[in-house]
């Protein structure tokens, strides 16, 4: 796999509807995963990264460079991003960020902690969810009013990953689908302990969710 002019293009048009979506502070990036984007994983991340299956360490290693990107602009050169004991990258103190990929692209968000409390982004295609899963993802406090009802729980499944992405750092609280209640059009996630989180949707050839808690 590599990127030629199109999916390049395609690439430029997701961070740009990424872009569009962030608060101000956060900084975002997209990349289409390219066969050998493994070779950026860092010795010191390659050692928590479990997987030994040649795609999945390509979209480890496109999110991981794009995050460093982030991280330069931030003021942390040449970190690395290894993963905590349930998968999650390990941001330099003083930042958070998040990182997803579905087959085709990566894309990472990081921000001072001084702008950003937690923050968590996905991304999906715009398809519906696999059959069996929608009743796992969704519970009745759900609202998805507002969106193509083929893809509207695909649309909450993405934002809930998103919300719980960025409800980690500061909760430290491994949740399920059960656990998060999204209502789409008010653009907020809710979580079993109360805690509210900021949602934003964005509905093209991806789907990207974002979620985030300012420190304002």
């Amino acid at each position: 796999m590599t990127a030629g002019p199109v999916s390049q293009h395609q690439a430029s048009t997701l961070e740009q509807a990424l872009a569009m979506l962030a608060p101000s502070g956060l900084l975002v990036g997209c990349r289409r995963i390219e066969t050998g984007d493994a070779s950026h994983i860092l010795p010191a991340e390659s050692a928590t990264i479990l997987s030994r299956a040649t795609a999945a360490r390509d979209a480890s290693g496109a999110g991981r460079l794009l995050a460093r990107r982030l991280l330069r602009q931030l003021g942390h050169p040449d970190v690395a991003i290894a993963r905590g004991k349930t998968g999650e990258p390990v941001w330099p103190a003083g930042v958070v960020g998040s990182i997803a990929h579905d087959a085709d692209f990566a894309v990472a968000v990081a921000a001072c902690s001084q702008t950003m409390r937690g923050v968590g982004v996905d991304i999906e295609p715009t398809l519906p969810l696999p059959p069996g899963l929608e009743p796992v993802v969704l519970n009745p406090r759900d609202r998805l009013a507002g969106y193509d009802a083929a893809i509207a729980a695909r649309i909450a499944f993405a934002a809930k990953e998103a919300a719980y992405k960025a409800s980690f750092p500061l909760d430290g609280r491994v949740l399920g689908f059960e656990d998060i209640a999204v209502d789409l059009a008010a653009g907020l996630a809710t979580l079993s302990n109360g805690r509210h989180i900021e949602v934003r949707i964005s509905t093209s050839t991806h789907l990207l969710a974002l979620a985030f808690v300012s420190s304002a």
